[in-house]
């Protein structure tokens, strides 16, 4: 769906593997956020915990990064956001906002983050920060990643940001933090406790075979990092 998602809008090349994987998707410290109706995938999102000091974000905006970090801030990321652009402009918000909720209870709740960060878009920059109380950190510059589209850092503080949505948004507030949290955070904990046999090496060599040159383009620190998470992984690194 990513991949397909970020063809049509033009952030992607082709690629003979269909799929949309990097560095950040083969680390313990990426987590795949899913919405399904109907048993169908109609929405996804990665939330990236920060690792050995860094974030797919540090390769645009790392100084305006570092600045949180030095305030002794646990940051994560979301990236990788795709919603099935088949269903209606109604829908399509229905499933952003599930997505939203379910990530803001794993990254704060459940992996003990402090503050969010996202390269988006500027024309979809004023609804973020309009809906969920995100903040502007840096100029606009283009990501490569995304075939040079622009990109604009946004940071939100997630220890705060909950009274903000109280306040000025009360049935967004009662979505997020009453309607069926509990539920939804122990669906949640059942999945973090399965999901931790997957990340071994059998998974980055899976993907290997889906896409032979993906580690091809890894820089030298980030090959040193795969194989001192993944014992025995060969990454050619010189």
């Amino acid at each position: 769906m990513v991949y397909r998602t970020y063809l049509q809008s033009g952030l992607q090349k082709t690629d003979r593997s269909l799929m949309r994987i990097g560095f950040s998707n083969l680390l313990p410290s990426s987590y795949l956020v899913i919405i399904k109706r109907n048993g169908k995938v109609c929405g996804t999102l990665t939330l990236v915990r920060e690792t050995d000091g860094r974030l797919p974000i540090d390769e645009l905006f790392s100084k305006e990064i570092c600045k949180i970090r030095d305030t002794g801030s646990t940051i994560c990321e979301f990236s990788a956001l795709a919603v099935d652009t088949t269903l209606s402009n109604e829908h399509r918000i229905e499933i952003l906002m599930s997505l939203f909720r379910k990530a803001f209870i794993l990254g704060s709740e459940l992996l003990g983050c402090t503050d969010l960060c996202i390269m988006i878009h500027p024309r979809h920059s004023t609804y973020y920060q309009r809906k969920f109380f995100f903040e502007r950190i840096g100029k606009l510059l283009p990501l490569e990643k995304v075939n040079g589209a622009p990109a604009v850092p946004l940071r939100l503080n997630l220890k705060t940001c909950r009274e903000q949505i109280r306040e000025n948004d009360p049935e967004m507030y009662w979505y997020f933090y009453e309607s069926d949290h509990r539920i939804i955070k122990e669906r949640t904990v059942c999945e973090l406790n399965h999901r931790r046999s997957l990340y071994d090496i059998g998974l980055v060599n899976h993907f290997r075979k889906i896409k032979p040159n993906l580690l091809e383009n890894l820089t030298r620190e980030e090959k040193r990092i795969l194989e001192g998470y993944y014992p025995g992984l060969k990454t050619d690194l010189a």
